[in-house]
């Protein structure tokens, strides 16, 4: 019997040794496996081990781990409209076949030549109230929240992108996704500061990045409190309430979370306020600009980075380089099964 227990004990130490053996020599899996060993994600690896590493001389406490994401660009594609314009434009389009009469005034008149100019413009002079109003106010004017939450839903669930055909799911960036899984794993809270109203981009942000509707801060048009029924509504008006761009990001930031974001990432002019506000500061900080390189898996261009390009260069920034940095953009093939109903 003894030599049995030694045997058994024997075997037992054996397989131990075994398993400490392959744990120590088995590879740590990647948190970031779409993203090529290149300096960009060498310079996210080692910022989120320094400023998480308990004795580190960067450690950051758990609070004060805030990370801020542009959407548009930066999650998924904005070309060539933001799909938020597109579902606008839809519900526009819906309008003036329900009474032609709209055309013959704006910014319905815009929409049915095809002007998108009319628009644009209005966004590149920054008239934060008209571009917000028109644009976003006008055609859900008199909607309640619910029904602005179900119409972007119907719409969701047919839409597809002109060139790619996928719907809204095949334009996330994938190394993006797991970007922000990583910093979530690592305890950061994260949000996204985007130019689109918050109300569309909270329909799926769950879904899609793991980000509930809470975190999610964006555009807004102002709402009236209806109690005169039951349940109680807001009513959606056409009146601009806030333009979250340029200078508005670190604005809304400091307002909605009253902490400053040790981690920004973004992709264009409209975003270098928030990279600056995250970039100047006493703290380890990072961060990123996704430059769109990629013109076979996804498009080439740098209209509207001519300021913050530079300055990305100029402040020692991670640049992603799409066409070099990731392994793949990931263009998810659509699902059938269209958004859920979190976040309305």
């Amino acid at each position: 019997m003894k030599s049995c227990f030694r045997a058994s004990r024997v075997v037992a130490v054996a397989c131990c040794a075994l398993l400490f053996f392959l744990t120590k020599v088995r590879p740590q899996s990647d948190p970031l496996p779409s993203w090529n060993d290149r300096a960009a994600k060498q310079s996210i690896v080692e910022f989120i081990d320094k400023v998480t590493k308990s004795g580190s001389p960067d450690f950051v406490p758990p609070a004060d781990r805030i990370a801020t994401f542009d959407n548009d660009g930066t999650l998924w594609c904005e070309k060539p409209l933001y799909v938020h314009v597109e579902a606008v434009l839809a519900r526009y389009k819906e309008q003036i076949t329900a009474n032609p009469k709209l055309a013959e005034q704006e910014p319905y008149k815009a929409v049915a030549a095809k002007d998108l100019g009319y628009f644009m413009k209005l966004y590149e002079d920054k008239e934060i109230n008209t571009v917000v109003s028109d644009l976003i106010g006008v055609p859900f004017e008199g909607m309640t929240t619910e029904q602005f939450a179900d119409w972007n839903r119907q719409w969701l669930k047919t839409w597809k992108h002109p060139r790619f055909q996928v719907g809204y799911r095949g334009l996330i960036y994938q190394p993006m996704v797991e970007l922000v899984k990583c910093l979530k794993a690592n305890k950061f809270k994260v949000y996204i500061f985007t130019a689109d109203e918050a109300a569309f981009l909270r329909l799926v942000s769950e879904e899609l990045y793991g980000i509930p509707p809470e975190n999610v801060l964006g555009s807004s048009i102002k709402l009236k409190f209806d109690n005169s029924t039951e349940p109680t509504k807001l009513i959606r008006t056409k009146e601009a309430n806030y333009l979250n761009n340029w200078d508005g990001k670190p604005r809304l930031i400091e307002q909605v979370i009253g902490r400053r974001p040790i981690f920004a990432a973004g992709n264009s002019n409209g975003d270098l306020q928030m990279l600056q506000y995250v970039a100047k500061q006493d703290r380890r900080w990072l961060a990123l600009l996704v430059h769109h390189t990629d013109e076979k898996r996804e498009h080439k261009y740098d209209k509207h980075t001519e300021e913050v390009l530079p300055a990305a260069k100029k402040g020692n920034w991670t640049i992603i380089d799409m066409a070099e940095d990731w392994k793949q953009v990931s263009l998810q093939p659509i699902s059938t099964t269209g958004p859920g109903k979190g976040g309305g």
